[in-house]
């Protein structure tokens, strides 16, 4: 399988952000593509007062309308990083998965950082495993690799996982390599993708990990890149 993993550039509005990741879906020839947590909402979306509602309208409706009209013309799946779901009983951080200009799968993250859970974000309750013609794949968002319980019941079941994280916080700890993607790949036996967004000063950088190491990583953590994988 032909994965493209997009190390995605903060461009600093929500129409910019979409339309950098729809000009990467359209130009990419790949199996799957993936996009970072939070992909299209801007890194100081908070500041400006908005809120986790204004967030489901303003951000995800519209970077989910242009996933799935872009799906109908990708041959393969569009693993969609995140976006804040409005669910029933409240806000979710959601992977949604599309092919063929349908969802296909979807997965809440669950272990939403303090951030997150001051902003409204609920916990989600269930893994999720798509079973495709590749194989298995899973995905966990960001803080969820850190739960050993959380990785343990969707590695096991999958053969390639997927990890969108976002880093957008310069509070977070400066990160050398890949130690965490490295030790899920081996422990489990399963490829890792971690889909990174720019992190300067941070380290940390896009990577595609097989049990037996890198595959191939972004050059930089500094800036955007689309480099596409077969694994």
């Amino acid at each position: 399988m032909r994965i493209a993993v997009h190390q995605m550039e903060d461009r600093g509005s929500v129409w910019s952000n979409i339309e950098a990741a729809r000009k990467a879906i359209r130009e990419c020839d790949a199996d799957f593509i993936c996009f970072p947590e939070f992909f299209t909402i801007p890194a100081d979306y908070k500041k400006t007062g908005k809120t986790v509602e204004n967030a489901w309208r303003e951000v995800s409706l519209p970077t989910l309308n242009m996933i799935a009209e872009e799906s109908l013309s990708f041959n393969g799946y569009v693993i969609g990083g995140s976006v804040v779901e409005r669910g029933p009983d409240g806000y979710y951080n959601t992977c949604y998965i599309f092919r063929n200009g349908s969802v296909v799968s979807k997965y809440r993250k669950i272990s939403p950082v303090e951030e997150e859970i001051e902003m409204g974000i609920r916990p989600g309750r269930e893994n999720t495993v798509l079973k495709t013609e590749f194989g298995n794949v899973g995905v966990i968002i960001c803080a969820d690799c850190l739960s050993e319980s959380v990785v343990d019941r969707v590695a096991r079941k999958c053969d390639v996982l997927i990890l969108p994280i976002s880093l957008t916080d310069p509070s977070h700890p400066k990160v050398e390599g890949h130690p965490v993607s490295e030790r899920i790949a081996k422990e489990y036996g399963v490829f890792v993708v971690k889909v990174s967004r720019v992190a300067r000063n941070l380290g940390v950088k896009s990577v595609v990990m097989s049990p037996e190491g890198v595959i191939q990583e972004a050059s930089s953590c500094c800036r955007e890149e689309l480099f596409v994988v077969e694994v």
